[in-house]
């Protein structure tokens, strides 16, 4: 099998070349979409140059998206935004040609004199794929827990029903909340409500690139609490084909007694359950105490920091790496 690579170090060059393989409705993950990586670099990594690099055989195509902050040195092009980071395929390649592009990719990064890169945060499925294909093509890995990410398989629940298994905490704060709470989910932004999420939240570029072009998608679902007309809390969500992802969530510190994040947060699932039928539904990544009682899966995202053992410069981390026992290495090929 005969693979072809190429960078890239624009997002035009990219997009060209992409031919639309990583746009909706292609490209199924909103977050491995050219346009996330767009809007995730306008807003990120100012100080950074981009680096995307493409593997290809056949139809099949692997596409890693990365910010080099040094000449040798790159990380995932990841904002404070990113649930999660992962390769871009095109093409529906099957495990062993992912592996096969990824190895490809993973040997023309050593060759093109890249000495470390850190991919984060990945999910475990992803952090495997990753390692293994570094790992065989002469990178020394090592692989390090990071935050939790919590989901929730509806499979076909109506939220009343989801609601009876949910923890007794949470109908008490929201059973304590209601009473003093008005919940509005919208699928348009406006000017106005937009003021209302800055006052909770403060302004945020790239969350208002994501609901503008998300309320023009219709996949925008937009949740603020108000204790009369004073917003104390906001959540920006999306929904697309079966998927219900949470991107954001806000609430006022002085409003906490009235617990208007749990209002909000159980309003927008009955939402998503009753009136969108999700299929999936994604709290996000977070604390064990913020997002646990919601969610029914709890995945334990990783960190891969790879270094090129024939960069002299990677190799003081390299070693102190192996020190704490925290490296897996493979062979040169």
């Amino acid at each position: 099998m005969w693979v072809t690579g190429e960078y890239f170090d624009s997002f035009r060059a990219a997009q060209l070349a992409a031919r639309g393989r990583l746009d909706a409705p292609t490209q199924a993950d909103p977050l491995l979409r050219l346009e996330w990586f767009g809007r995730t670099w306008e807003h990120a990594h100012r100080d950074a140059r981009l680096l995307i690099a493409r593997a290809r055989a056949g139809q099949a195509e692997a596409w890693l998206f990365l910010a080099r902050t040094r000449p040798n040195r790159a990380v995932a092009l990841v904002g404070d935004h990113s649930i999660h980071f992962a390769p871009a395929f095109a093409g529906d390649p099957d495990e062993a040609m992912k592996r096969a592009l990824l190895r490809a990719m993973a040997r023309r990064l050593r060759l093109f004199g890249m000495a470390r890169l850190t991919l984060e945060p990945l999910l475990p499925e992803d952090a495997a794929l990753l390692r293994q294909a570094f790992r065989s093509a002469g990178w020394t890995v090592r692989d390090r827990a990071g935050p939790a990410n919590f989901t929730l398989d509806v499979g076909g629940r109506h939220f009343e029903d989801y609601w009876e298994s949910c923890p007794i905490q949470l109908h008490e704060q929201v059973a304590a909340g209601s009473r003093h709470l008005h919940v509005e989910i919208t699928d348009l932004i406006t000017p106005a409500l937009w003021e209302e999420v800055e006052l909770v939240g403060g302004p945020d570029p790239f969350l208002r690139a994501l609901a503008q072009d998300a309320s023009v998608d219709r996949t925008l679902r937009l949740g603020i609490a108000r204790v009369g007309d004073a917003p104390v809390a906001a959540q920006l969500w999306t929904f697309e084909d079966g998927l219900g992802l949470a991107h954001w969530r806000v609430e006022d510190r002085e409003a906490r007694e009235v617990y208007p994040s749990a209002e909000l947060t159980a309003s927008m699932l009955r939402y998503l359950m009753n009136v969108d039928h999700a299929r999936t539904i994604d709290l996000g990544n977070g604390k064990e105490a913020d997002l646990a009682d919601w969610a029914d899966d709890r995945r334990v995202l990783r960190r891969l920091d790879l270094f090129n053992p024939r960069a002299p410069s990677a190799w003081i981390a390299a070693i102190g790496a192996s020190a704490a026992g925290l490296v897996r290495r493979s062979s040169l090929d």
